[in-house]
């Protein structure tokens, strides 16, 4: 209780907070909202539910370096003001359009492709930023408290925005959301300018700058062993995760309310591991609590399976492994962003942060579709157990190269090594 408190005495850090309740809540709502109208009031193909996704995916493939020059360049809480004005602004539009009848899937793919460009820049200022706003022995405390915002509308947003459609159709549905966004906005008008851009002659070309952010990710033992993890944790959770639905309503059989109520507990188990990240990697170290997430996370995943070895009435025993996997998830994640912001140099940080996030989530579509095909041939029980089984192997192989990492540091910088 007293850590929480000697973070929320931050008043910069508890407006930043309160502001990114409104905005998580609106990604939130935003990511079941479209897909939902698409199929409800569009009646849209499994195709068109595709295009959607590959529309509001595609920009973290395509402009995460270059966010992470410009969280560099320029002042982070701009950029998350623009950002988010975007969102509320293409919002309001496909509002309007709703309103007047025209909604179209062509409407839809383009809305989600700006919202996508939006989230890419908002995301890479928005953990650049962060340290500007509580001490560096706060940092992983202040990412938990902010994965835990994240872990909440993951849990809320779904079910919010199916009754939101309900209560008040698309257009409506719409414009809640948008307000969500312009709520978060207003709050960040009160927070300091952190980041003075230099002058025009002073900075390199972009492509150097670039060239520089991905240098200190592989250039720093740390980073490149972070990075490593990354992408090895998304390669097979990716791979997984898709097959999560086709596993559970067809495998075990669950109809679709179910299988939705059963999801919700990984939202569930995400938000509590979130909270308590900062208070494992105190007493074990960031190490260890990666070593710690990335385990119980694959354990359980592989659990997920084994329900369908039971009986009919235990067959829920997967809302509780995939608690159990959500918790895990959620403590390696904030322990792996917290120790990425204490170890890159504060000027470097957007860059480093975007070259971090556009190799590990540039191969989750790839990811996926390899799932899918895998199912094809074997079966998504099969796929669950085989990527679960390589995640676990991957994340042991890649500590056992680093010791040094499971250290328990007081400072990030100089316990981890090579």
């Amino acid at each position: 209780m007293l850590a929480r408190e000697r973070l929320f005495q931050h008043p910069q850090f508890t407006r930043f907070y309160c502001g990114d309740v409104a905005t998580q809540l609106g990604s939130a709502i935003t990511f079941i909202v479209v897909p939902l109208i698409a199929v409800a009031v569009l009646h849209a193909t499994p195709f068109d539910i595709g295009l959607i996704a590959a529309c509001a995916r595609a920009p973290f493939m395509l402009f995460t370096l270059l966010a992470g020059v410009t969280a560099d360049r320029r002042e982070r809480r701009a950029i998350l003001l623009v950002t988010n004005m975007a969102r509320f602004s293409v919002l309001l539009a496909l509002t309007l359009i709703a309103w007047s009848g025209h909604l179209s899937i062509p409407f839809l793919l383009l809305g989600v492709f700006i919202v996508g460009c939006a989230n890419v820049y908002f995301e890479v200022a928005y953990w650049s930023y962060l340290p500007s706003l509580v001490p560096l022995h706060l940092i992983a405390r202040a990412s938990g408290a902010l994965a835990a915002i994240a872990g909440a509308g993951e849990l809320i947003g779904p079910a919010l925005g199916g009754i939101l459609i309900k209560l008040t159709n698309a257009s409506g549905t719409l414009l809640l959301n948008a307000l969500l966004f312009l709520a978060g906005s207003s709050l960040l008008l009160g927070l300091p300018k952190n980041h003075q851009a230099s002058s025009e002659t002073q900075r390199p070309s972009s492509l150097a700058q670039i060239k520089e952010g991905m240098t200190t990710l592989f250039g720093l033992p740390a980073l490149r062993r972070l990075t490593i993890i990354g992408a090895a944790w998304n390669l097979f959770a990716c791979t997984a995760t898709p097959q999560l639905v086709v596993y559970l309503s067809r495998d075990v059989g669950l109809d679709a309310s179910s299988v939705g109520l059963v999801l919700a507990f990984q939202g569930l188990g995400g938000l509590v591991g979130a909270l308590c990240a900062s208070l494992i990697s105190d007493r074990w170290g960031a190490g260890r609590a990666i070593l710690l997430g990335g385990i119980v996370y694959g354990l359980f995943s592989m659990a997920i399976c084994l329900p369908n070895l039971f009986p009919h009435h235990m067959r829920y025993l997967d809302a509780v492994f995939l608690f159990f996997a959500g918790w895990g998830s959620s403590v390696g994640v904030v322990n792996i962003l917290s120790m990425r912001q204490r170890v890159c140099p504060g000027p470097l940080l957007g860059r480093v942060n975007a070259s971090f996030r556009f190799i590990t989530w540039g191969i989750m579509p790839a990811c996926a579709l390899l799932g899918g095909v895998l199912s094809q041939f074997y079966g998504s029980h099969a796929v669950i157990l085989g990527a679960c089984l390589g995640g676990l192997l991957s994340i042991l192989l890649s500590f056992k190269s680093g010791v040094a990492i499971l250290g328990q540091e007081s400072d990030a910088r100089l316990d981890i090594s090579a």
